[in-house]
């Protein structure tokens, strides 16, 4: 029986902390894919919405200050749309445009390129264009194609030709799929801006998880601070993608519950465990009475005797538990389909803070409760335990 309360405990503990990591995984890591796509907090013009080309922004050097003395801020980007028909071979999509300048982040595009090259930002302006793979399928367009751009104006919709230097895996499905990335001079020049004209700014922050405070604190600066004629308004990714980030939320139900079943699990074994470790001790137990013994010292012992195998159980479980969780961290053993996950690999978080709370928290609830259960050592009468057989 105490093999058995051992290997619950293990179990228990290892299937905790499996879950809780490969949850904090997913969080961390599709967080990271909305910020590298979309960014943490994008700051524009609100009735720029389904028409950017028409409401475009000023970037001047008071508003930047603004943002980038802010706390949390840790980088801006410019960045300009335009809503559009891209071409191919075989078809038309819907695409956003987007420019940026020689100042954003490509890491994100880089690591999840197809073939070729992202857009480059040198001096002469190059009609360049990153498709995502989706889009690129859907037109029959191959990195180095040239694809026409329809934009809608008017009653003819105006010609643009572009050269697709490079393909995209899309981070999060079809779900920003339909983004399309050139140089922003492109898109200043497509909708008739001047060069200091555009749709707003990508904001990074240092700590994604206060995006939301972050937004609220750059709103209220712009409204005390910014005295230009824009109408400004800073919202964040949370919010701008509140389907993806209400989806994660749902994980920590799934967490709650597993933890609650792996707790309930070690606890009836470790009860049972108890319990019978007293029977077995029944007669000795009478015999300390006898000799004297308190109730509250006979209790103590055999709570020591449980933590014993609860401390035990806890090693093995951490050892297996942390083993399998570096195993699929470095050589991604088991992979997801990521048009349905976002993710081609099950996602690992690994913390020292969390994975020590986690066991602190297990070991203390179980104490408790196996402290209470020896309260049936107070029952044990002297006369019937000594002719207990």
């Amino acid at each position: 029986m105490v093999r058995i309360a051992t290997a619950a405990v293990a179990v228990s503990i290892a299937v905790v902390v499996i879950t809780l990591s490969v949850i904090l995984g997913f969080k961390e890591q599709i967080s990271a894919l909305v910020s590298g796509t979309m960014s943490d907090i994008t700051i524009s013009n609100p009735y720029g919405e389904r028409q950017p080309e028409l409401h475009p922004i000023s970037d001047g050097e008071e508003l930047r200050m603004v943002l980038v003395a802010t706390k949390n801020v840790a980088h801006i980007e410019r960045y300009a749309l335009r809503s559009c028909v891209v071409r191919g071979e075989e078809g038309a999509v819907g695409i956003a445009l987007k420019g940026i300048g020689n100042e954003a982040d490509m890491a994100l595009f880089s690591e999840r390129l197809e073939e070729g090259i992202t857009p480059r930002m040198e001096e002469s302006r190059r009609k360049e264009l990153l498709l995502s793979k989706s889009v690129a399928e859907k037109i029959g367009a191959e990195c180095g194609a040239r694809v026409e751009l329809l934009l809608l104006e008017g009653e003819a919709p105006r010609r643009e030709v572009f050269k697709v230097c490079g393909i995209y895996r899309s981070a999060l499905g079809e779900t920003g799929a339909e983004l399309a990335l050139t140089d922003i001079r492109n898109v200043q020049k497509l909708n008739g801006w001047e060069p200091s004209q555009i749709s707003g700014y990508s904001v990074r922050l240092y700590d994604s998880d206060f995006a939301e405070e972050s937004a609220d604190i750059i709103n209220l600066r712009l409204m005390r601070e910014y005295e230009g004629e824009e109408n400004l308004f800073a919202v964040s990714s949370r919010e701008r993608h509140a389907d993806i980030f209400g989806w994660l939320e749902t994980h920590d139900v799934n967490a709650a519950v597993v933890l609650t079943i792996m707790l309930v699990v070690a606890i009836f074994n470790m009860v049972t465990a108890l319990l019978i470790l007293v029977l077995e001790r029944t007669r000795m137990i009478g015999t300390l009475k006898a000799m004297g013994m308190q109730n509250g010292v006979l209790r103590r012992i055999f709570t020591h005797r449980a933590m014993r195998i609860v401390a035990l159980g806890t090693i093995i479980g951490n050892i297996v538990a942390l083993g399998l969780l570096l195993l699929q961290k470095y050589l991604h053993l088991v992979k997801l389909d990521e048009s349905g996950y976002f993710l081609g690999e099950v996602p690992v978080a690994l913390s020292a803070g969390w994975i020590v709370a986690v066991n602190i928290l297990f070991i203390a609830i179980i104490f408790v409760v196996t402290h209470l259960a020896t309260s049936i050592v107070g029952r044990i009468k002297v006369a019937d335990a000594i002719k207990y057989n």
